[in-house]
């Protein structure tokens, strides 16, 4: 015969807060509040921990069951975040950790006009009052999407701005009438000459990471005025210019700015790209310390136009641009002058282009004239150790430069050059020359080996077109039986003895303009 049992499942009920530690298995149904929990069991049974697990029904509300947060990491055994027990936050409090501006309304669909928005996300994520002080300030995020902006866009001091890369997230002028696009603003919002008024914060500790400022209007994209510890990394300003003769606008991706009182500094860009406009950084002003590392400079008519208006005597520009480290950069597509520093009566001083590379650069885009790739036209600046695709070195330069180049290409010495023979770079096939018109003196640190003879020394070549001089000052282990010489016109020759050994020279170059 058949047999049937029948069993009823285990469990209390009551109100919760008489809600008993439940066996294992164990389930309690909480009346009051309609909540249903299962007993854990005990840690000889191998349960994590002893209590009383609740379990998820229609009518719970999800948002209040994880309204405590608790960090656990990734790991076997759960992270112990504090000192006698777990930190514990609210599910509100771990999200707004970072602030999307998708928050504030901005869409981010390349239609929508998203500067209203922009702004209220900046302007509320960073600002501080007098009665709530360290308000917000956490890092602002813009998820990948075109940020169409119509009006100017204000930063406030200690803003943290990410995006998800310059071809992911891109802020886009929508129209030419604001001028410039971006600007830095003090911590009451005034911008330009009213910085600083009432003794308001100016711009300070902002940081910006992975994001695209682009115009196809003709407009100044970006003012930074009376700004410091001011940092930009893996960013890119683009506009629409097209290579052409001339200038035409003196529109700048970059403007900078600053007064006596606010001294415009310290401003880093690392891994950015600068493409499409006449000029990607312009100041006339007394801004010190700017460093642009491994960056791209691309389809410009100028990339520096500094201290074109420092006079000497005006306020705020008597000096001009000064500490601007330009190193381990790309220069493509330039019109004009890679670099170019005035000398209008102010002294810029103290800036370094080095280890650079310049490709297509200075030749008016028509290539109806060369222009240097570098002009310092004041001293005390320098340029070292740079690369130049033009093979006409003496164009690369124009003003008072200090220039180091790389150790070249060895030279060869014949033997038995018993007339004197010029000495020729075997990269370029030119002479190795002394620019008379140009060049104050050139130095050559050189190695010379013949056979088991090597000369050190130090070759100084100075002079003007009326009359140039050469000194050489080594020594040797044995006789190399070279002797130098420099002509009318500051080519470098040589003479050698009869000892069926060619010899090579080995050098670097420093010259004074």
């Amino acid at each position: 015969m058949a047999i049937v049992q029948i069993s009823r499942i285990q469990h209390r009920r009551g109100l919760k807060e008489q809600l008993p530690q439940l066996a294992a298995g164990e389930l309690g149904w909480a009346v009051d509040s309609q909540e249903l929990f299962i007993g854990n069991g005990t840690i000889t049974d191998g349960a994590p921990e002893v209590g009383n697990t609740k379990i998820i029904t229609e009518d719970d509300n999800l948002l209040s069951t994880v309204n405590t947060y608790v960090f656990r990491g990734n790991t076997d055994n759960p992270v112990v975040t504090g000192a006698s027990g777990d930190v514990q936050r609210t599910l509100q409090q771990k999200l707004d950790d970072r602030v999307s501006v998708k928050d504030f309304g901005a869409v981010g669909d390349g239609v929508t006009d998203d500067a209203t928005a922009i702004n209220r996300a900046i302007k509320n994520t960073f600002t501080v009052d007098s009665t709530t002080a360290f308000k917000e300030r956490r890092t602002l995020y813009f998820p990948g999407g075109v940020y169409k902006v119509g009006s100017v866009i204000s930063i406030y001091p200690h803003a943290t701005i990410v995006g998800d890369g310059p071809t992911s997230t891109i802020f886009e002028s929508d129209s030419a009438s604001p001028n410039p696009v971006f600007q830095f603003v003090d911590r009451n919002g005034q911008s330009q000459a009213n910085i600083g008024s009432g003794g308001y914060e100016v711009p300070n500790g902002i940081r910006m990471q992975g994001i695209c400022f682009k115009t196809t209007h003709d407009q100044n994209l970006m003012r930074i005025d009376q700004t410091r510890d001011l940092h930009f990394d893996n960013c890119h300003w683009l506009g629409a210019y097209v290579n052409q003769t001339g200038q035409t606008n003196g529109y700048a991706l970059i403007e900078l700015f600053g007064t006596v009182a606010n001294v415009t500094k310290r401003i880093h860009f690392a891994g950015c790209t600068f493409e499409g406009l006449e000029y990607a950084v312009e100041s006339s002003d007394n801004i010190e310390d700017l460093v642009f590392s491994s960056c791209e400079f691309l389809k410009l008519y100028r990339a520096f136009n500094l201290g074109e208006q420092s006079d000497g005597s005006t306020l705020n520009k008597t000096i001009g641009p000064t500490g601007v480290v330009i190193t381990a950069s790309r220069f493509d597509g330039i019109d004009a002058e890679a670099v170019k520093l005035y000398d209008n009566g102010g002294h810029p001083r103290g800036n370094i282009v080095s280890g650079c590379s310049f490709r297509d650069v200075g030749k008016n885009s028509d290539d109806s004239a060369e222009l240097p790739e570098i002009s310092f036209l004041h001293g005390n600046n320098r340029s070292d150790n740079n690369f130049f695709h033009r093979t006409d070195v003496r164009s690369n330069f124009e003003g008072t430069v200090y220039s180091e180049s790389p150790p070249r290409v060895p030279a060869v010495i014949n033997d038995n050059a018993s007339s004197k023979a010029n000495l020729v770079d075997p990269d370029t096939s030119a002479n190795i020359q002394f620019d008379l018109s140009r060049e104050n003196f050139i130095e050559f640190d050189y190695t010379l080996t013949r056979g088991t003879a090597r000369r050190n020394g130090t070759m100084t070549i100075a002079g003007t077109p009326t009359g140039v001089h050469l000194d050489d000052s080594f020594t040797e282990n044995a006789a190399t039986g070279v002797t130098f010489f420099v002509d009318s016109s500051g080519t470098i020759q040589y003479t050698s003895t009869n000892t069926s050994t060619t010899g090579t020279f080995k050098y670097r170059e420093i010259r004074f303009l």
